[in-house]
């Protein structure tokens, strides 16, 4: 079970800021976590497997899916749960811990939980409380991409820093005004980062299993709005939060204003998927699946096909992925914009769910990226982006940056930082969007076991990795295909590279030009010739024209 350990510290009155940095950092231990491994297993069990153990599905209405579990055989190590069916409404725990869980997802390597609440005392005299949180099990880790600390109350403020350092995540004050309606007024931000009016939030930006966190109190913080007594300050982790004026007066915050947290999960028991991979007794990903490495330490597992009823963590999870061969009929064009495999209109003719487009009955072709909504103007196979606009209902997202489509998980890709350098401007089309076809290198995809789903076809293709860098690391996107240097076409379709004939273009060579599959030869033009570079080719010198006329003359 999670704990949080409050210990007290007697402070002088000064500016919070100070009394903050001066606090001396006292971190807690997690709660034991011991029993949620008991009866764990490391293998990769099979459905009929789990149906034998009589693994109960689920719990209230929350689904329970491996590696998740309630009793022997279950789980996998690390992520045994608990059903709370002693109510009216089962509640889902994991382990032995508080921590509620609300949805547990396919393929996501993650769920949603109740939001995490911290208890902070009031003790006359005592104006700064350092506190802790620790995961209850190895495995799972806060979301830092999509999760807050959030302060309601008044003369309030919070440090958040690292849990086994004293690093520094974020700070901010929460102040209040000695008028309710000019709070309510001046609360029309969604967000407030450093000093805010009745309320603030700290991005947690990083996963992280641990933290540690001071709260202190402003002695001549407002005690009373519009002559009502306030309550104490409440600190919370999640995903988001939405003021309410009547929050800062009662015991605890209206969960109905409350966006629950969302955690991570990744497998521990080995550093990185190539150490994993060695031992295959214990590897947890099916043969099927994909491996990715976690920064924050371990690995996760996924569906090429990132499909909604995938489950990459048991045999025969991942349905197929990558499907190369498009199905016969298909339509390849809306209005005037060419659709090109791997992208699709219907079912069958693209090779991905990410590759799928629409074409409206205005002729339009619409990319729908989770409920955005771009306009396609043009699809380049053969580099390996879109030129897209963003409709006029998702007008907010045109001055954003679009990231590239790559199969990773929530904290990875979803909603992640921008690829800055994958973004470009210009005045026919809003933006380019790059893609990879999957998240895996081109050594692996064009492995004997990859080999089936391999995406370049055409003989005269080539993979081409697809990296990003970021500071002094470079991320794995996944791979693409390229017609190979002298051809052109998709490289996607079998036989869709063609020759490009180069001695077609305008003075291409300065003589005679020769075209052979992949290239070209110049040779210089025979004696008595020369080359004429507005005929194009070879042609009898005046020298020698001169010589011909003189003799005949």
């Amino acid at each position: 079970m999670s704990s949080t350990r409050v210990t007290v510290s007697a402070m002088c009155s000064s500016i919070l800021l100070l009394c903050l940095a001066a606090a001396a950092v006292q971190r807690a231990s997690a709660a034991d976590a011991g029993a949620a491994g008991r009866g764990g297993i490391l293998h990769i069990p099979s459905a009929d497997e789990l149906a034998r153990a009589r693994c109960p599905s689920r719990c209230g209405h929350v689904e329970i899916l491996y590696p998740f579990g309630i009793g022997p055989g279950c789980f996998r190590q690390g992520f045994e749960l608990t059903c709370d069916d002693i109510a009216n409404s089962p509640r889902l725990f994991l382990g032995n811990s508080t921590i509620q869980i609300l949805y547990v997802g396919n393929g996501e390597n993650g769920f949603e939980a109740s939001a995490v609440h911290f208890g902070v005392p009031t003790i006359s005299g005592t104006n700064t409380y350092n506190m802790s949180w620790e995961a209850p099990v190895e495995g799972v880790k806060v979301a830092g991409d999509s999760n807050h600390l959030y302060i309601v109350g008044c003369g309030g403020g919070v440090y958040l820093h690292g849990h086994d350092t004293n690093d520094p995540i974020g700070f901010c004050m929460s102040i209040c005004l000695d008028d309710k309606e000019t709070m309510k007024k001046a609360n029309n931000a969604e967000d407030q980062y450093g000093v805010g009016i009745g309320w603030c939030s700290i991005s947690v930006n990083q996963d992280v299993r641990a933290f540690g966190f001071m709260v202190g109190r402003l002695n001549d913080g407002v005690s009373a709005v519009s002559g009502e007594v306030l309550s104490n300050v409440k600190v919370f982790l999640a995903e988001g939060y939405k003021f309410d004026t009547s929050d800062i007066y009662s015991s605890r915050v209206d969960e109905r204003n409350v966006d629950g947290a969302f955690f991570n999960m990744a497998i521990t028991d080995q550093p990185s998927c190539a150490s994993a991979q060695k031992n295959k007794a214990t590897y947890a990903c099916n043969y099927k699946s994909d491996c990715l490495d976690v920064p924050s330490g371990g690995y996760a597992c996924w569906c090429a096909s990132d499909g909604a009823l995938d489950n990459p963590y048991i045999m025969g999870g991942c349905r197929q992925g990558y499907n190369p061969n498009s199905k016969g009929g298909c339509k390849r064009s809306c209005g005037n914009i060419s659709i090109p495999f791997p992208f699709g209109l219907e079912k069958g003719c693209y090779a991905l769910d990410k590759f799928r487009l629409n074409c409206t009955s205005e002729n339009i072709t619409i990319l729908d990226r989770q409920g955005v909504e771009y306009i396609v103007a043009n699809v380049s196979v053969n580099e390996g982006y879109l030129n897209v606009q963003a409709t006029q209902s998702n007008s907010n997202y045109n001055d954003e940056h679009v990231i590239v489509e790559a199969i990773m998980g929530r904290s990875l890709t979803k909603q992640d930082e921008p690829l800055n350098d994958l973004l470009y401007l210009s005045e026919e089309f809003d933006m380019k969007m790059w893609w990879s076809v999957e998240n895996l290198t081109c050594s692996i995809a064009m492995s004997k076991e990859k080999r089936g789903m391999y995406a370049c076809r055409s003989a005269n293709s080539t993979c081409v990795n697809v990296t990003h860098g970021r500071g002094n690391t470079t991320m794995q996107l996944g791979y693409r295909c390229k017609c190979s240097q002298g051809f052109e076409g998709n490289p996607y379709t079998s036989n869709g590279c063609k020759d490009i004939n180069e001695c077609s273009l305008i003075n291409i060579c300065n003589g005679t030009c020769q075209n052979y599959p992949g290239g070209y030869n110049c040779s210089s033009c025979t004696h008595g010739k020369e080359f004429d570079p507005l005929k194009g080719r070879c042609v009898t010198s005046a020298k020698r024209r001169n010589l011909l006329l003189g003799h005949y003359g």
